[in-house]
Order: C-alpha cells, then sequence, then structure tokens
C-alpha cells in the first residue's frame, strides 16, 4: 500500500484559528450539532495509528505524557461541540489519548479513534499553555465536525490528519499569565530540543558527528546550525554562507565502498575512490550540473573526493539544464540553488570524505563570490577535518528552565545568560521559546527557558522537573 505523504504544519494566528472553529459547528436554534467519524473511520483508525506508531517513535516520559493528557482533557470541556445539552456531546469527551512523538519537526496530528498525536517540537514550538490548549481545542472541533466524514460514499478519508499549530503567544491577564507560564516551564523542562547528539552536534565554530567519528571547523566568526537530521550549514551573523554538511551512510555496511573491497592495497583504494566519484557525478547529474576538475585528496587519516560544479550544457529547446533520468536515486542531495547559476560562473564545490562506517558531504554554493575565495573557504573547512579521537560524544540539547537572577524584562535576563555563556544555543531560538513573554517583567525568583547540554547543571536552580 502506498503511503501519502502527511502535510507539514502550518502557522495559524489565533483569530483566524478560532474563527475556523467557530464554522466547523452546524447553527441550528439549539447550537451547533456534533457529527462524529462514523464505524468505518473509527475502524480504520485503529489500523493506521499502529502502523502510524511502528513508525514514529513516542516520548517515554510519564510525567510529560500524564500533564499533557491533563491539558488534553481540560481543552476538551472547552470545546462547544462537546457542551451541547443532548447528552451526546459530553458523551464524545470520552476515551481520548494524548501522546508526544520524540521528533523535533512541528507536526501534530489527529486519528478518528480521538487520538492526538504533538511532537516534543511542536510543543518547543508554542508560545505557551493558552496555545497547546486552542491546539487540542481545534483536534475536537475537527473531531466532532464531520471532518472524517467521506465526501463521497465507500471512501475513507485517509489518516492521521494534520493539525494546525497557533503561533500566537498567550493573551491571558498578567497575574493569569504567570501561573500559565509556571506550568508551561515545568512541562518543557528537560525536553529534548531537536536531534539528538548522535546525528551530531552544532558548537559554535566546530561541526561534531560523533557517529561519523569526525568534527570539522569554519574560519572565522561564522558558525554551524542544524537544518535537519545530520545536516548543517554554515552562517555568519545569521546568513548561510552557502555550506551545507552532511552525514551520510556508506555504500555498503562494511564502509568499504560499493566494491566491498576490504584492505588497504592499491586496488582497494582506487576502488574506494572510483565509488566516491561515482556517487559526486550522480549528485552533479540529478540537478543538471557537470563535474570538473575532479580530484582525490587525504587529510589526518581521511580519504575523500572533491570536484568544481558547473551548469550542464543546455539541450536545444530547453530554458535550463537538464538532469539525468534516474541520477537521483541514491545521490547526495546538494543544497537549493548549488547546481544553478551564470554559465560564466562556477555553480559550486562539493565533496565526499569517507569516515568511519559513514560518508561527510561537504558542498558549497559560490553564489556571486569570486571563485578563489570560495574555493579557499571550501579547502579551509576540508583541511580542518579530524577525529574525535575518543572524547565523550556531547550531552543532547534539552530545555532548561532556570532562574534569571536580576530583575528586569526577559528578554534583558536572556541577554545577559547569554553574555555570562549560559546558553548553549544562539540568543536568538532561546527568545523564540520565551516569545510568549518576552518583554514581560520577571519578579524574584521566577523563571525562564534556556537551552543546555547540561541541563541537570542547572535545573536545580529552577525547581523543576530533572530529564
Amino acid at each position: 500500500m502506498t503511503r501519502k505523504l502527511v502535510p507539514r504544519l502550518r502557522l495559524l494566528s489565533a483569530p483566524a484559528l478560532f474563527a475556523t472553529l467557530a464554522s466547523a459547528g452546524c447553527a441550528s436554534s439549539s447550537g451547533p450539532i456534533a457529527i462524529p467519524p462514523d464505524a468505518a473511520a473509527i475502524h480504520a483508525a485503529g489500523r493506521a495509528r499502529d502502523a502510524f506508531e511502528e513508525r514514529r517513535r513516542l516520548v517515554r516520559d510519564p510525567d510529560l505524557g500524564a500533564r499533557i493528557a491533563e491539558i488534553g482533557v481540560e481543552a476538551l470541556a472547552e470545546t462547544p461541540l462537546f457542551a451541547t445539552p443532548d447528552g451526546v456531546g459530553p458523551a464524545l469527551q470520552e476515551g481520548w489519548r494524548f501522546a508526544v512523538l520524540d521528533d523535533p519537526e512541528p507536526e501534530a496530528f489527529l486519528f478518528a479513534n480521538r487520538t492526538v498525536f504533538v511532537s516534543r517540537g511542536a510543543l518547543a514550538a508554542l508560545p505557551g499553555e493558552a496555545a497547546l490548549v486552542a491546539l487540542f481545542r481545534s483536534a475536537a472541533t475537527t473531531f466532532a465536525s464531520g471532518a472524517f466524514r467521506p465526501v463521497a460514499a465507500g471512501e475513507l478519508v485517509e489518516q492521521p490528519l494534520s493539525l494546525v499549530l497557533p503561533a500566537e503567544p498567550d493573551s491571558a491577564t498578567p497575574a493569569e499569565g504567570v501561573r500559565s507560564r509556571d506550568r508551561w516551564l515545568d512541562l518543557l523542562d528537560g525536553l529534548l530540543f531537536g536531534q539528538p547528539a548522535e546525528y551530531g552536534v552544532a558548537d559554535g565554530r566546530k561541526l561534531l558527528l560523533p557517529g561519523a567519528d569526525v568534527h570539522l571547523s569554519l574560519p572565522g566568526q561564522g558558525a554551524f546550525e542544524p537544518a535537519g537530521r545530520g545536516v548543517f550549514r554554515a552562517t555568519r551573523k545569521g546568513e548561510w554562507l552557502g555550506l551545507t554538511v552532511r552525514e551520510l551512510p556508506a555504500s555498503d555496511p562494511s564502509g568499504n565502498g560499493a566494491s566491498g573491497r576490504n584492505g588497504n592495497g592499491v586496488a582497494a583504494q582506487r576502488a574506494e575512490l572510483a565509488d566516491l566519484g561515482a556517487r559526486l557525478r550522480r549528485a552533479a547529474a540529478c540537478r543538471g550540473a557537470e563535474t570538473k576538475f575532479t580530484e582525490a585528496f587525504r587529510v589526518r587519516g581521511f580519504t575523500g573526493v572533491r570536484t568544481r560544479l558547473d551548469p550542464a550544457p543546455r539541450e536545444t529547446g530547453t530554458e535550463g539544464p537538464v538532469a539525468m533520468e534516474g541520477a537521483c536515486e541514491d545521490a547526495p542531495r546538494l543544497p537549493e540553488g548549488s547546481a544553478a547559476g551564470a554559465a560564466d560562473a562556477p555553480a559550486g564545490l562539493i565533496a565526499l570524505v569517507r569516515s568511519r562506517g559513514s560518508l561527510i558531504e561537504v558542498s558549497l554554493h559560490c553564489g556571486r563570490r569570486r571563485f578563489d575565495a570560495c574555493e579557499a573557504l571550501f579547502v579551509e573547512v576540508l583541511e580542518s577535518a579530524d577525529r574525535l579521537w575518543d572524547a565523550p560524544a556531547p550531552e543532547s540539547l534539552r530545555i532548561a528552565a532556570v532562574v534569571a537572577g536580576e530583575s528586569g524584562s526577559v528578554r534583558g535576563a536572556l541577554g545577559r545568560l547569554a553574555a555570562g555563556g549560559r546558553l548553549d544555543a544562539p540568543l536568538a531560538t532561546v527568545e523564540f521559546l520565551n516569545r510568549g513573554w518576552i518583554e514581560e517583567p520577571l519578579g524574584p525568583g521566577e523563571r525562564v527557558l534556556i537551552l543546555s547540554r547540561n541541563p541537570g547543571r542547572t535545573a536545580p536552580a529552577a525547581g523543576g522537573k530533572k530529564p
């Protein structure tokens, strides 16, 4: 059975969200009428949910699960379609299940058997508890407003349904806001943020890849930032430098190349280089580019192949480079725009470095920069490659609730924590975590959210749970 991809979660403002909720029920003299899923949809939901949970891991945290379920039950009680006086609405409040997906992507899903999944990435993206309540109310309204009833007879609505993530901060009164914020900080305290450390750690100018046993460094004032599982982009002052690093699986489980040859002889090394070169050519063809000046290199024991990418010649009657059919299968993907450019300017540079059990792809889109400057940055990053030398893998990045320590606004407190080296992530990311109350004043002992690789060091002062 072919599985359709679930669309990515969208952000919706609170007024637009509640306008959608209000229009979901059918107006009548006795109020809105609930139209819950029929038996066929509920039966299909059971099968779909089992398959969903086989693909998606859940966060195993009883305290977090209990609090999420508590918020969910409170949200159901506030849903207009569940408050009808005929007894049908209250019955629909029973039997709900709320679970947290172990996924950094901001997503939420609904099944017809009264199951709601919200990712830990969605929890980190929400501006507070009120937004989570609005999300669960949206799920309940969707459930009871006929969303799972098929338009055509004999058909079933594909499950799960993707839910919209409310984007606006809490508009509660100051006193209510402090209490809600305190509960929200307790909820998020200790939650894993982003990808686990085994998929790589961006530490300022350094990129550590524990699985590959390698680290890379950026020259100057640049910094690495995560852009997906095992994918990192280099930035300077928030602007992408065109450099992307990603960890890829090796060609075969032994890590010895597609040829499967073992040993360190000349034949094995030639086979390894041929395998890396073939992957680079597939990557170029995938984007309608061609490789030039391909060469092998070694740095601190790593073997690699690097090449220059130029736009492929256009075919007659076409508007741009033509990609080879089937070339994208199993080929390293390039950053958007890295195989496009003027005919008289290089599209970019790309290299594959073989490491322990995996490949490291380094690609650089030169853009309008002079090629010699672009190449200098590329080579400097490649030549920085070194092993971790059995250094302990960094801890995963976690959300921690900490006492700010001084009076003033939340924004000011975060700035002081950043200046004191208390933040293990960019200040802008931490400000986003606190955006629901970023301009509010802090009283004695009140807390803010930070990101830390050692939350056990900061959590006792916060009074929240340790992960």
